[in-house]
């Protein structure tokens, strides 16, 4: 029998993220109307969370008596909705892939730097083959010369830089090799764009970047090919969907207490036929959502057992992104439509959830993409064949 409880370690790490996501609500909706029409800036400790311990941080140190610092970070995104970032930016996607393919002398030379991820493109978001950003070797510096444009990149505004991946430009063969650069913000060339204004998530900073003609020395160039890029998406993707069921926590939770004032009490116990309609509704959304629980901590536990970098669970990892964007369009859509009215109005943070899970089905990676990848690995099917 396979045993799901928590132990005292793990309850205690979901009780002090669950205490800072609650502080942070307390702001959510001002922030939420001007965060797109203001200037990144910097972010430093909210005051709020002065003489606070840092959850993550203290996971980090020890995860003795848990589940394990993998297990832990992924319960802890789905405890509730993460409504405003409090603390300062962390290390970045890119500073993770230095850590994973990084040699010891560029992890010395950059590895105190907080890099962004730069994959997606204007023209090539899911399809990585259309990329038309590029690498070439000039021999006569000794230097890559990068250029292209970068797009709908998170925290890009408040890090370091990049690691961007790029396509060389054609050989012999007419082979375009992709390759991982460590750019800067300083670089001659590197041009900033402002954050986009999207329909939700208006709290989490999305931006680009364009190269023109900058040049790195070999020093900046990661053994990291397209494959090595993103495998780290094999331990993203499930975190996606983790944070996409937080906020699915927060909309079922404020939509039964909703419903109670109304004097709809949800009964587990009762048949299907005793039931309301309201009611089952809430208990076919629950069930969806403990299903991606239970498929994003299966993945995580490989996660455990193989290490970050193995390829031994991307097909469970694809699996977790799409279910746990299927959940929250599914569950914040059947929630708004029990709320009415309440669930549109600005005086709750319903229809502020409603619009920030639109994402979770489409970055990272888009549920369709991830079912295409999913049906290639247990189906045995290849590209192309899926019309």
């Amino acid at each position: 029998m396979v045993d799901f409880s928590l132990t005292e370690g793990d309850q205690r790490f979901l009780d002090l993220i669950q205490e800072e996501y609650e502080l942070g609500r307390k702001f959510a909706r001002e922030v939420d109307r001007e965060a797109e029409h203001k200037p990144p800036v910097v972010k430093t400790l909210h005051p709020a969370l002065e003489g606070k311990p840092d959850p993550y941080q203290l996971l980090h140190e020890s995860d003795e008596g848990t589940s394990g610092e993998i297990m832990v970070d992924a319960l802890m995104h789905m405890v509730s909705a993460k409504d405003l970032d409090m603390r300062p930016e962390g290390l970045g996607f890119g500073s993770m892939v230095l850590e994973d393919f990084g040699t010891d002398e560029q992890k010395a030379k950059f590895g105190h730097l907080r890099l962004a991820i730069g994959l997606t493109e204007p023209g090539a978001g899911s399809d990585p083959g259309n990329m038309a950003s590029t690498w070439r070797y000039d021999a006569a510096t000794d230097e890559y010369v990068l250029n292209g444009e970068k797009v709908f990149i998170s925290a890009i505004n408040k890090l370091d830089g990049a690691v961007t991946l790029l396509r060389g430009v054609p050989d012999e063969q007419g082979r375009r090799l992709f390759s991982s650069f460590i750019i800067t913000k300083d670089m001659k060339g590197f041009h900033e764009m402002q954050q986009f204004q999207k329909l939700g998530m208006h709290q989490f900073d999305i931006a680009g970047f364009t190269m023109d003609d900058i040049r790195v020395p070999a020093i900046n160039r990661l053994e990291a090919d397209f494959g090595r890029t993103m495998s780290r998406f094999n331990h993203n993707r499930p975190l996606v969907a983790a944070g996409a069921l937080g906020l699915c926590r927060s909309m079922l939770d404020f939509t039964k207490a909703k419903l109670a004032e109304g004097g709809i009490e949800v009964d587990y116990a009762r048949g299907v036929k005793a039931r309301s309609a309201a009611e089952d509704k809430i208990i076919r959304m629950e069930a969806l959502w403990e299903a991606a629980w239970g498929t994003i901590m299966e993945v995580k536990w490989k996660q455990t057992q193989l290490g970050t970098t193995s390829l031994g669970y991307r097909t469970e990892a694809s699996m977790a992104k799409a279910i746990g964007g299927k959940a929250a369009r599914q569950i914040t859509q059947g929630c708004l439509e029990l709320l009415g009215p309440e669930g549109l109005s600005e005086d709750y943070l319903a229809e502020k959830w409603f619009r920030d899970a639109r994402i979770a089905d489409i970055y990272e990676g888009a549920g369709e993409i991830q079912r295409i990848l999913v049906a290639r690995d247990v189906l045995g099917y290849k590209k192309g064949e899926l019309n």
